[in-house]
């Protein structure tokens, strides 16, 4: 790569985004670069997984918790996560769609489903009922609110870094997140996670290197 191409890519590119690789040649840097988005992209397919596994089964306990009334209107919610459905409703509405509630489930945002697990709704007796039957293959020692918002909410910023095409290849913890997506995808449903497994090279993507 001669000089003149590595200006062209960082004057797309900016180079204030391109510092953040800075390797001691423009070629390392274009490289380091590219091995952020090759590790991106191999998390994908896991984080695919564990999101609408989590968010459908987070939804059908608390279904089966409310005897399959809709349980948006009569849990008692704080006010904002009553405000994200309300805005999963509009933007259903503002997209013309019919607003159904499998339409609001896909909506709704991760952050949404791993509150479910999180300190404040701790007090209400459905976080225990989604505990236990949303994540039946969780072995008990683990199957608390505390282990369990810790986990994922470091899977909602390694999505939500990688949803805005931020730099994740630095994380020392990259190995121990994969392995942790995995298992709580076969918390969830172990067929899931056999087949999420089928789609996963995050090990081979860690090493991944261009010629240029």
């Amino acid at each position: 790569m001669n000089q003149q191409q590595f200006d062209s890519i960082e004057n797309t590119l900016t180079q204030i985004r391109l510092q953040a690789y800075a390797g001691n040649t423009n070629e390392m840097t274009i490289s380091n670069y590219l091995n952020n988005i090759e590790i991106c992209r191999s998390f994908y397919p896991l984080l695919h997984f564990f999101e609408v596994s989590l968010r459908n089964a987070i939804d059908k306990a608390l279904t089966d918790y409310s005897n399959g009334q809709e349980w948006m209107d009569i849990l008692p919610l704080d006010s904002k996560s009553k405000l994200k459905i309300f805005n999963a409703k509009q933007t259903i509405e503002l997209h013309r769609h019919i607003v159904t509630h499998d339409r609001i489930v896909a909506e709704l945002s991760l952050g949404f489903w791993t509150s479910f697990v999180s300190k404040k709704f701790s007090q209400y007796p459905f976080q225990g009922y989604v505990l236990r039957y949303a994540f039946p293959n969780c072995p008990k020692f683990m199957r608390t609110a505390k282990n369990m918002q810790k986990r994922f909410e470091s899977f909602r910023i390694l999505r939500n870094r990688i949803s805005h095409c931020e730099r994740i290849n630095h994380f020392k913890n990259l190995t121990i997140l994969h392995a942790e997506l995995l298992e709580s995808i076969g918390w969830i449903e172990k067929e899931v996670a056999d087949l999420a497994s089928k789609m996963d090279y995050v090990n081979s993507s860690l090493n991944f290197k261009v010629a240029l």
